[in-house]
């Protein structure tokens, strides 16, 4: 099929083994132009030991363990005859899950610290004992020429009489990422720090702020899974000017807020960096959803009801977004006296329009891998052309014709001193407050009236304010409501939030406002706003079929104030939420 990329239209032979369908994707070289590199994640459906709580011998839990590097090592072929320089593996994705601290003891390995010695369990074998899935892992990352992030459980003795946080069998079980460099080498090892309900693993004794370099795109940060919601170690990471993340996680979706890619892509956007994340596919658990994103491009996967359960690779050219990085290659290409190139492009172009390349695989052909695009890219979404920041919004009721005022920099936030837009006004007429519990918190709820309007909804003092024009489709006479919470998380991990969202609701019922949702058939456009107390806030746009769209702005004030707006949907509006992560309240 043809891929639309940019201003020019490159047909792109997708050459593999098995069939595949590209509904939509779109690339942009950011930064200095030429510098790009390949991603690929994979999202893998795990072989997993039917009885995790029973002890396995080292022989049987090894054996397990391989025949899940066999489906790896299929993969790292297929990333790396695509160009992948790097490709990452989700979380819990060689031994699997429920495991209590006894029965995964025969799946663990002592990970050494690549920051106390070098080594590389390839080519020395014999330096480390009973590390045959480290060495597995260090030859797949040789053979193919990748940089390699796998996840995997790690075992570390510890003196029982002089640490107080030394379990009582005198040893530490951390769920733990490892890197590998294209020559085998361990470049990284990350010890997880935000635990969601591991009862075979230890929170490690002191936090990790983890980065390994490459010589393709400079630095990358490593965090997993539920760390994504917490200050520590994610947000240190950006503060150390980090903006490539990698990202193995095991996520249960959890509508109409955090579905995996809603929220890979929500992070991406807000704290303006690259994000690659390999998810779990497992039905049963609810768990798929796997992403390449950049704040202006992505490429996805979100497996559907009655899709055939497999994996799922991903491939996609983006951006380095390393700016130390870029500042020394730009000075060695100028000491060089020439533009040179990089990886085989040219270095000193429009961007890469012509010459990117996306590329979603599985086992089946039913199956879809999503992207998008910005300034100027187009794709394609059964048959229809979609396209992204080309246009200024339609102005809503209220607003006034011109200029949108939004800009585009190295991500679509735009900073600004003042307000741009009024924030709207209550309707004078009903409907009334109601609340709702959503994803276990009470959002105190405005329904939506008519085909346009404006509310403010309030959860104490914090406010969310919509200005909406609908476009139903057919005779549906879908449910909208706003909704506001502020305050602390308390359900499956404690957290405090403000959020504001936007949500299709289940039934035609207040009550099933903030119940999970799939599907929408209406189109809305809207302007939300909320003012937040943290300068932290991950803007997502979800439409029906878990399709993520891409707002045409999101604006940030020096006073807090969040607005982000979207007209034209190209599907039914299920999701749009800013939420608030208010870390210092935690």
């Amino acid at each position: 099929m043809a891929l639309r990329v940019l201003q020019t239209v490159a047909a792109v032979a997708v050459l593999c083994r098995f069939p595949v369908t590209l509904t939509r994707a779109g690339d942009k070289t950011e930064g200095t132009p030429g510098q790009s590199y390949v991603a690929a994640v994979y999202e893998h459906r795990i072989i997993l030991n039917p009885e995790p709580h029973v002890p396995l011998s080292r022989t049987a839990a090894l054996k397990h363990m391989m025949s899940n590097l066999d489906v790896y090592e299929e993969q790292a072929a297929r990333a790396a005859e695509q160009g992948a320089q790097i490709i990452v593996f989700p979380e819990d994705g060689l031994q699997g899950f429920n495991f209590s601290r006894l029965s995964i003891s025969g799946y663990l390995e002592t990970i050494p610290d690549p920051q106390s010695e070098d080594w590389n369990p390839c080519t020395q074998t014999d330096r480390h004992t009973h590390t045959e899935v480290l060495q597995r892992l260090s030859c797949m990352a040789r053979r193919h020429s990748l940089y390699l992030v796998a996840n995997m459980p790690d075992l570390q003795p510890c003196p029982l009489t002089s640490h107080p946080t030394c379990p009582p069998d005198g040893r530490w079980q951390f769920n733990t990422d490892v890197v590998f460099r294209s020559d085998g080498s361990l470049a990284a090892r990350y010890h997880k720090h935000n635990l969601y309900f591991e009862n075979a693993f230890d929170a490690p004794p002191r936090l990790e702020v983890v980065t390994f370099d490459t010589p393709f795109a400079g630095r990358f940060g490593v965090f997993t899974c539920f760390d994504i919601l917490f200050h520590d170690p994610t947000i240190r990471l950006l503060e150390q000017g980090i903006r490539q993340m990698v990202y193995p996680t095991a996520w249960m979706n959890q509508l109409p807020l955090l579905s995996a890619v809603q929220f890979q892509r929500a992070f991406s956007r807000g704290a303006n960096t690259t994000l690659l994340a390999a998810n779990i596919r497992a039905d049963s658990l609810g768990m798929t959803g796997s992403g390449i994103f950049t704040p202006g491009t992505a490429i996805y996967h979100h497996a559907r009801a009655g899709q055939p359960e497999e994996g799922r690779l991903l491939v996609l050219r983006i951006p380095v977004l390393d700016t130390a990085w870029l500042g020394t290659e730009k000075r060695a290409k100028g000491q060089a006296g020439g533009e040179g190139t990089t990886g085989g492009e040219t270095a000193g172009g429009e961007g890469e329009a012509g010459g990117e390349t996306a590329r979603g695989e599985g086992e089946a052909g039913g199956e879809t891998a999503r992207g998008e695009g910005e300034a100027g890219g187009e794709g394609e979404m059964g048959g229809e052309a979609v396209e992204a920041y080309t246009r200024s919004p339609k102005p809503l009721s209220g607003q006034r014709e011109g200029n949108s005022g939004f800009c585009l920099q190295e991500s679509q936030h735009c900073q600004e001193d003042s307000v741009s837009t009024s924030p709207p006004t209550v309707s004078p007429s009903p409907p009334f407050p109601f609340t709702s519990s959503m994803i276990y918190d009470p959002f105190s709820f405005l329904l939506l009236s008519g085909s346009e309007g404006q509310l403010t909804v309030c959860d104490g003092p914090f406010c969310c304010h919509l200005q909406y024009r609908r476009s139903p489709q057919g005779d549906n006479a879908e449910l909208y409501a706003l909704g506001a919470f502020s305050g602390t998380h308390t359900v499956n991990g404690r957290y405090n939030v403000q959020v504001c969202a936007l949500v299709r609701c289940l039934g035609s019922e207040v009550s099933s406002c903030g119940q999970e949702v799939e599907e929408a058939e209406s189109r809305v456009d809207f302007l939300l706003e909320g003012k937040f107390g943290t300068r932290h806030v991950y803007p997502s746009l979800l439409g029906s079929g878990m399709v993520l769209e891409q707002p045409d702005q999101v604006k940030t004030t020096a006073d807090g104030r969040v607005t982000m707006e979207h007209s034209g949907m190209t599907v039914g509006l299920v999701t749009a939420c800013l939420y608030g992560r208010v870390y210092d309240q935690d």
